[in-house]
């Protein structure tokens, strides 16, 4: 495992923790009705920030990374597509607010400055990481983190603001904290944008959104796929079951990734390092080794979770309706299923057209959606999470399926020489 890697690990796990505790913070003290009003309140922005930006991130990492770092013209391209971006998803996260969350003017205000300020969070980021600036990456992660605990600690215990705008102002104070800080933390040369003109260039842009247009489509479908469950429960149950279904699935969803994210990091530079050096058969060699490890991950996940459900689902989270095993089962599962078919997936990248993988995810998503319509309101929570197990067994199974193939053939190819 490279430096790189070690380091980006290490910037990843406190943020990681830091997000565990907010959500545990969240659903213990705001109650399940206003963790549920946060949780599809927010990922209605991520899903309209994923359509609007992510095209623009994913070619910041593709283009600037072989670039020096004097490209003033480059980056204020970017820069300007980033602003576009931003007041475009801005002006669409407020009227959705208005006409679909019936949100109060300060409440709109609130989630569209979110919004807003998150595209040039990502921008900064991408920007880092394009120049492998691991530990300042892993500063400005870990920044926006902090100040989001600290703003939510703060409006808990002293202001006793129980309300889920508590943490879209969290939110912003995060974001707000770090484009501060990244003033300070500037190295000379990396960001050159000139302010005082406009650089758009349609050709430019064209290509942008070509290179970023598959990926972006397939980050979208994977977010609704994460994201309809709620919205369905949320029109037939009410907040209240929403917000302990998501709470329950973040928590699971984001410790299990947490436990296989080491796995999958320093495993898909292995991978990457055998395909480019033409070692095939030994990046499927790697795949099949980091999955064992995955396994043995998720076993031990699992018989701790098993160990401590009651006292979390009792004492911690204060959702003892959860307690279901037709409810987290289901939900574990899918969380363990979704990470292996992360780590396929990086495989797949690099031997099939994405096109296989939109297919995929696109027929995953509307099976999702249709069968949580049919059954959400006769079954409740116990029909989404079995919902979700079966059409993230359905993705992984066709990722598995591609995968298996690609490995047979890299094997006769082997074995014919």
């Amino acid at each position: 495992m490279n430096k790189e890697v070690i380091k980006y690990l290490a910037g990843r796990f406190i943020p990681a923790i830091v997000n565990l505790a907010i959500i545990v913070l969240a659903i213990r003290y705001l109650g399940p009705v206003e963790y549920g009003r946060f949780s599809v309140l927010f990922y209605a922005v991520l899903l309209v920030t994923t359509l609007s930006f992510h095209w623009v991130q994913v070619s910041i990492l593709r283009f600037l990374s072989g670039m020096s770092r004097e490209t003033n013209v480059v980056m204020s391209r970017f820069f300007d597509l980033t602003v576009f971006s931003a007041l475009i998803s801005t002006i669409l996260v407020v009227l959705i607010g208005y006409w679909y969350f019936h949100l109060s003017f300060l409440e709109m205000s609130l989630v569209g400055l979110f919004a807003f300020l998150n595209h040039f969070y990502l921008f900064h980021q991408a920007i880092l990481q394009a120049y492998h600036k691991s530990i300042r990456t892993a500063i400005l992660e870990g920044t926006d983190q902090l100040l989001i605990l600290i703003a939510v600690v703060a409006g808990l215990f002293f202001f006793h603001w129980k309300s889920s705008m508590l943490l879209f102002t969290s939110l912003v104070i995060g974001l707000a904290g770090v484009l501060i800080l990244r003033v300070f933390i500037r190295v000379k040369g990396l960001l050159t944008v000139d302010l005082k003109h406009l650089y758009w260039d349609y050709r430019f842009s064209a290509k942008v959104v070509e290179f970023g247009f598959g990926i972006t489509l397939w980050l979208f479908c994977s977010h609704v796929l994460m994201a309809m469950d709620r919205f369905i429960i949320m029109q037939y149950l009410g907040y209240q079951d929403a917000g302990m279904y998501s709470a329950l699935k973040d928590l699971l969803f984001k410790g299990i990734t947490v436990a296989c994210f080491p796995i999958y990091i320093s495993y898909q530079a292995k991978i990457q390092d055998h395909w480019n050096s033409r070692h095939r058969n030994e990046a499927w060699v790697s795949i099949k080794e980091a999955l064992s490890f995955e396994m043995l991950i998720f076993i031990i996940f699992f018989i701790v979770f098993m160990v401590v459900k009651q006292m979390l689902f009792q004492d911690v989270l204060k959702i003892p309706e959860m307690d279901i095993w037709l409810i987290y089962l289901p939900l574990v599962l899918s969380a363990f299923i979704w990470q292996v078919a992360l780590l396929f997936q990086r495989f797949l990248e690099l031997f099939f057209r994405p096109l296989y993988l939109l297919i995929a995810i696109g027929v995953s998503v509307l099976l999702n959606i249709l069968l949580n319509v049919i059954f959400v309101p006769s079954f409740g929570l116990m029909s989404s999470s079995l919902i979700l197990l079966f059409t993230t067994l359905l993705y992984g199974g066709f990722i598995v399926v591609l995968c298996l193939f690609a490995g047979r053939r890299f094997s006769k190819e082997i074995s014919g020489k």
